[in-house]
């Protein structure tokens, strides 16, 4: 996600993790469960790697799969809901099928946050679960969505109840199905 400089390999270990840590905070907070990670170069490796510290952000619990932050591009479908982020705009073309969409223009869904569900819920369980929780959990009144026009959705994936963590995506959408606008949150 980013890069640190620094004028020799002692600096690197000292300094990198942190500055690591502080570049990739904007992009953590908007995922579910990731945290940094700072690859420091070695002192052999130190002028090879261009004299940097490579900053990543790696699933907590799990893998994210494709890009994250600016480096999506709308359209793009999401390989897992891991890789969803807060204020991200969403293109429903099924109920397993999602895309980044601009929030300046039409679109279905935006996320909100993100809830757990308990380790004893079952994947299919979530999918019929998942709405009442955030509506619980993350009620879209809270980021100022009229509750009597929008009430809110979710996103279940694989991947999350695969390593454990039961995490949901939670959304706002219109109650009639309807797209929101641009303006509206």
């Amino acid at each position: 996600m980013a890069f640190v400089t620094a004028a020799s390999a002692a600096e690197a270990r000292e300094e990198g993790p942190a500055a690591c840590e502080e570049r990739t905070e904007g992009i953590r907070e908007r995922l579910a469960d990731v945290r940094s990670f700072a690859v420091v170069p070695t002192e052999a490796g130190f002028e090879a790697a261009g004299r940097r510290t490579a900053c990543l952000v790696l699933g907590a619990h799990g893998p994210v799969f494709g890009p994250l932050g600016e480096h999506r591009k709308t359209g793009a479908a999401f390989a897992d809901t891991a890789t969803m982020q807060r204020r991200d705009c969403l293109d429903v073309r099924s109920q397993r099928d999602a895309r980044l969409a601009s929030c300046d223009e039409p679109h279905d869904e935006q996320v909100l946050g993100f809830t757990r569900l308990g380790a004893d819920v079952t994947l299919t369980e979530a999918r019929t679960e998942s709405d009442t929780a955030c509506a619980r959990e993350v009620p879209p009144r809270d980021y100022g969505f009229d509750p009597s026009v929008y009430t809110a959705g979710s996103w279940t994936s694989d991947g999350s109840w695969k390593n454990g963590t039961h995490f949901v995506v939670c959304t706002v959408r219109k109650q009639n199905g309807g797209t929101m606008e641009g303006d509206e949150s």
